[in-house]
Order: C-alpha cells, then sequence, then structure tokens
C-alpha cells in the first residue's frame, strides 16, 4: 500500500520546470522608435561560414584553417565529446543494474575438542536492482546531463566564432599595414625625387644647404617608419600562423595594399538575432542545468524506493552445483529515509537555488552586453562611414595643394619647406583614410561577432 501510494505522488519529478529567464529585447536595432517586447526560446546556428560575406579569397582560406586546425578549437571540441560521454552515462542510471557474484568458500566450525565441522560454499548468482525514480531525481539528472552538454556544443561554436572573429580581425590589421606600407613607399619615392632635385638646384646655387639637408632627413625618417611598419607586419602574420594552427616562421602572407569596402549590414535588424548569439545560448542552457540540480537537490528530501530480485545457484559440493535442487531466489524492496542529516541536505538545495538564480542573473547581463555591443557596431559603423567620406576630400584637398606647392618651388616662389609640408599633410590624410576603411572592417567583424554570425 505505501509502495502504491509513493508510486501515484512520485509521476511527476519534484523541483521546478525550466524556463528561459524573460529579457526584453526592442523590436530592432535603431536610434529611434525603439519598441520593448519580451521574448525568450535562444537557437543556436551551426557551422555559419560568416566571413564569405566580405569575398575575400584569402580570408576565406585563414579563416577555414582557424575553424579547422586551431588547438583551442580542438581542445572544445574534446570537452565537447566528454560532455556527451557524460550525458550518455546520466542516461543509463534509469535503467536497472544487474550484477553476478561468483562465490566459492570453505568454513570451519568448532563445537568442541574433537567436534569440528567443515562446510563448503558454491554460488552462483546473479541479482537484478532497480531504484524506482519516484520523486524524478533521475530525471532530472539527465535533464541537467543534456543541458550541459548541450553548454558545451554552444561554447565549442562560441569559441569557434571569437577564433575567426579573432583571425579576421588581425588579417585587417595586416591589410590596414600592407597599406600603409604602400603609401610609405610611394611617398618615400616621390621624397627621393624631391631629394635629387634639390640637390640639383644647391649645385646650381640656387637653394641653400638647409633644404638639402631637409630633405635627406624627410627620406630617411619615412625609411626608418618603414622598417618599423616590416617589424609590425611580421608580427601578425605569425599571430596568424598560430590562430590558423601553423608554426609561425614557416609562414607567409603576400601583401595586398587594397583594403575592401565592408559588407552593408542594415541598421532596422530584428533583436531577435541576438538569442542566436552562441554564447547567449549556452548561458541560458546553463540555467536549464543549474534548474535540473534543484530538482536533484529536492528529491534528497523524500525516501527512496529500491527494488531487489536475486536468482542464481547455490550448494555446498560443485556436483551438486548444477542440479535442479541448487536453485535459489529471492525478491525484496527497501524504502530508505534520511533520518538525520536534513541541515546539510537543505544547505545543499538552498545552494541549488542560489546557482539557479546566479545563473538566471548572468544570462540576462550577457543579454544587456550583446545588446550593448550591437548598439556599438551600427553606430560606430555609421559614424566611421561618414568619417571615411569626409577624409577622402582631404586626401583629394592635399594632393591639390602638393601640386600647387611643387609649381610654386618650381617657379622659385617658395622654398623647398613648404614643399614638405604639403608632401607630410598628403601622406597624413591617406594612411589616415586607409586606417579608417580598416576600423570600418573591424567593426563590421565585430557586429557580425556580435550577433552570432548572422543577420
Amino acid at each position: 500500500m505505501l509502495v502504491s501510494t509513493i508510486l501515484l505522488i512520485g509521476c511527476q519529478a519534484v523541483g521546478p520546470n525550466h524556463e528561459s529567464p524573460q529579457t526584453n529585447l526592442p523590436a530592432s536595432f535603431s536610434h529611434n522608435g525603439i519598441q520593448w517586447k519580451r521574448t525568450s526560446a535562444p537557437k543556436l546556428d551551426e557551422n555559419n561560414p560568416w566571413w564569405r560575406v566580405f569575398g575575400d579569397t584569402t580570408l576565406n582560406d585563414l579563416a577555414s584553417a582557424t575553424a579547422a586546425q586551431n588547438l583551442s578549437l580542438q581542445a572544445a571540441t574534446a570537452r565537447l565529446h566528454e560532455a556527451r560521454a557524460l550525458s550518455r552515462a546520466s542516461r543509463t542510471a534509469v535503467l536497472p543494474s544487474l550484477d553476478f557474484n561468483g562465490n566459492v568458500s570453505r568454513s570451519k566450525f568448532i563445537f568442541g575438542r574433537g567436534n569440528n565441522l567443515q562446510v563448503n560454499n558454491f554460488s552462483l548468482p546473479m541479482e537484478l536492482s532497480y531504484e524506482v525514480d519516484v520523486w524524478g531525481k533521475v530525471r532530472r539528472e539527465v535533464e541537467g546531463a543534456n543541458a550541459r552538454e548541450a553548454v558545451a556544443q554552444a561554447s565549442l561554436i562560441a569559441t569557434q566564432l571569437t577564433l575567426t572573429a579573432d583571425t579576421a580581425q588581425t588579417y585587417w590589421a595586416l591589410r590596414a599595414i600592407d597599406a600603409d606600407r604602400a603609401l610609405l613607399v610611394n611617398s618615400i619615392a616621390l621624397r627621393k625625387e624631391s631629394q635629387t632635385l634639390v640637390e640639383a638646384r644647391f649645385r646650381a646655387g640656387t637653394v641653400n644647404a638647409m633644404d638639402v639637408a631637409k630633405a635627406q632627413t624627410e627620406v630617411a625618417q619615412l625609411e626608418a617608419e618603414l622598417i618599423g611598419v616590416d617589424r609590425n607586419r611580421s608580427e601578425l602574420v605569425n599571430a596568424l600562423a598560430v590562430l590558423t594552427g601553423r608554426n609561425a616562421g614557416r609562414f607567409s602572407i603576400p601583401a595586398e595594399a587594397k583594403l575592401p569596402k565592408p559588407p552593408g549590414i542594415p541598421a532596422g535588424i530584428p533583436s531577435d538575432l541576438l538569442l542566436r548569439r552562441p554564447d547567449l545560448y549556452a548561458a541560458e542552457r546553463t540555467v536549464a542545468a543549474a534548474n535540473a540540480e534543484i530538482g536533484v537537490a529536492k528529491a534528497a528530501f523524500y525516501p527512496s524506493l529500491n527494488l531487489r530480485a536475486g536468482g542464481g545457484l547455490a550448494a555446498q559440493d560443485s556436483d551438486r552445483l548444477f542440479r535442479a535442487d541448487s536453485i535459489v531466489w529471492s525478491l525484496g524492496s527497501s524504502l530508505t529515509y534520511p533520518i538525520l542529516g536534513q541541515k546539510r541536505i537543505r544547505a545543499h538545495y538552498d545552494a541549488a537555488v542560489a546557482r539557479h538564480q546566479a545563473a538566471s542573473l548572468d544570462y540576462k547581463q550577457s543579454v544587456l552586453v550583446a545588446l550593448r555591443e550591437t548598439e556599438d557596431g551600427l553606430t560606430g559603423l555609421d559614424f566611421l562611414r561618414r568619417q571615411e567620406e569626409a577624409q577622402n576630400e582631404a586626401v583629394l584637398a592635399a594632393q591639390q595643394a602638393l601640386d600647387l606647392s611643387r609649381q610654386r618651388f618650381s617657379a622659385g616662389l617658395v622654398s623647398f619647406l613648404e614643399v614638405v609640408d604639403a608632401e607630410r599633410t598628403l601622406l597624413s590624410t591617406q594612411r589616415l583614410a586607409a586606417s579608417l576603411r580598416a576600423q570600418r572592417l573591424a567593426i563590421t567583424t565585430n557586429l557580425i561577432k556580435a550577433l552570432g554570425g548572422s543577420w
């Protein structure tokens, strides 16, 4: 009667059922008229080669190599395999256990002087035991293990997204170096032409030695700066080698001075896309695992019911072991209730509740951070686009100023110092324009990462 009552009561697993923490998200990302809504149900976007949106074949090769060969990514894959194995192990807890325990023994009993008795015992028993999951403890353990497996899978995808984004960021920094280097090389060639012209005029007596020294100084300074740029490029190539799982020093990337135009990302993208971010999915599944632990901790307050069945062969003589009259069997059950240790059980339960609360708050905080990263990316791209357009106008104006300065210098109207200043201004504006384009590529990469790899 007691067992039937327990089974009737225990049809529902104890502890709360998991619900995704509710978060307030805007209907879309924009600067005006944001309408808030409640949403949950995160989704996971797997195997997304997001880097192809840039249309750069070298970047495609590097990012694909990172996804396939990066050692940190392989370590995350191993952790996923571990989580899957533990999840499979937890699911076997719902099955009964069957044990075989063969036994051979000899016992001697002494009843008095000269009265001894020796007894042989041969047995081949098998015992079937099963813990009835009355309160849903095992079900909650399986639920938690499945959630932790999902966390490991999402963490793997998040690691891949982070590492491929790092690869893209490093690649854009390399291309920015290449563009900067090309500008320096071109400027050095122009400065050398100016130096040759000044030296010729010095020999003709139309300029003084100060102009010659100034021209030589400008060339030497740019050549020294070019050496520093080459050092920075070498470090970036080595960084890409490590990201792609290769040895630094034996890896090279051909120079490419042209920086592509960043792909356009609309500002009205739906905010639900954030919930596909693998780190947010992992955070949500962490909440689910913590919720399952509450059920496991709560089940410890209740009695556990075990059913046992045994059978086998037993005899005092090995010759009689396999006869029909050597067959033995047993049936039984046990009910265990924790009388002492209730305070310890309560403490474990309170700790599980606190972990769930902390995981829920961590998830909500991660959503807020994702919102900030996305808004920063969108606003940053808008500002940089306008800044680059203005800077390109400055480049055109600086080029015109340099042309005029050279004409005036050739006519003997101004000193060589004006030409040097004009060349400096042009180089500075060109380098800043290239830097802004590289920043747009980098922020676009960050924005794609903030959106989980797509939009």
